[in-house]
């Protein structure tokens, strides 16, 4: 019996041997699956990473929205010499439409015109909401003939003068009107001129607007493209308007911070398409669109007086 037991134990102890080297032969395996498993997973997470932590920086674009206004004296400085007789109803229909545009944003206006030629301005204004179209119409054509293309001096020399502070509201924003198919003539240089500007309506603000002969103009000589209006309003971060274009007076309405309405925002980088976030006075909106073609982001409605519009997004690091 006691011989027979011990058979048995050793028998059983066999077994259990057996059974442990084949578990540890299955978790061996087990491992050696799950370590290729973890190296598959490791290699793709790589991947994953790699594309979705690419380099990018944020980019804010911003803008302002014009704020109310409350006056706005309009100053038109009008080239009269021969070689603009056919521009001259053009201008007097430009500001007629231009006025248009003016009454939705404020009833305090007022135009004046003057001719480029400082030594015969013939001022003829002001001319207020009391006043007709036609008044605006004829204006350009009622100031006489200049003898000089001086728009800068033209303008110094008014705003100096008593005509000139009789026209000028000291609290009122101020446009200027600078509107010739030849290079002004005077011996002040564009940059002298905007600082003067500056200087001059420092308390208030005020605008540039150049109708010119610029590159693309067809209907002027090479040599009489407007170069000081063009570096003048240059400095204030716009293109001049080209005297050329028929339909230049449409452009009026854009041509000023202090009269056009903001609906769309032009970005300054390329943006991630999916990261792009508007913000209009530090709310998020989604009333807008992305024009990829143009770089451009749209509003769908008109922002109020004074908002703060903000584009943040994106852009690959190179």
């Amino acid at each position: 019996m006691y011989i027979c037991g011990i058979m048995m134990l050793n028998a059983a102890l066999s077994l259990i041997l057996i059974s442990i080297k084949r578990c540890q032969a299955v978790l061996q395996r087990r491992k050696k699956f799950l370590f290729i498993l973890l190296l598959l997973l490791v290699a793709c997470q790589s991947d994953v990473m790699m594309i979705s932590h690419e380099e990018t920086r944020v980019v804010v674009d911003s803008i302002n929205q014009t704020h109310e206004i409350a006056e706005l004296d309009i100053l038109v400085v009008l080239d009269r010499s021969g070689s603009m007789i056919n521009n001259e109803t053009t201008v007097g229909e430009g500001i007629s439409l231009f006025r248009t545009d003016i009454e939705s944003l404020t009833s305090q206006y007022r135009f004046g015109f003057i001719t480029s030629d400082s030594s015969n301005l013939g001022y003829m204004g002001y001319y207020d909401n009391s006043s007709s179209s036609i008044d605006l119409l004829l204006a350009p054509g009622l100031l006489p003939r200049p003898a000089k293309e001086a728009c800068f001096e033209a303008t110094y020399v008014f705003m100096n003068s008593e005509e000139g502070s009789d026209f000028r509201r000291p609290e009122a924003d101020f446009l200027l009107f600078l509107i010739s198919d030849e290079d002004e003539q005077s011996s002040i240089e564009s940059d002298i001129f905007y600082d003067w500007l500056q200087g001059e309506f420092i308390d208030i603000r005020h605008d540039v607007v150049s109708i010119t002969t610029i590159d693309e103009s067809t209907c002027s000589l090479a040599y009489d493209i407007g170069y000081k209006y063009i570096d003048l309003v240059g400095l204030y971060g716009k293109n001049a308007i080209n005297i050329c274009d028929e339909d230049w007076d449409a452009w009026l309405a854009d041509s000023s911070f202090l009269t056009r309405s903001v609906t769309s925002i032009a970005l300054s980088e390329t943006p991630i398409l999916a990261s792009i976030v508007v913000y209009v006075d530090r709310s998020l909106t989604y009333d807008w669109s992305y024009d990829e073609s143009v770089n451009v982001v749209y509003l769908d409605f008109v922002p109020d007086f004074g908002s703060l519009i903000e584009v943040g997004y994106e852009v690959l690091v190179e």
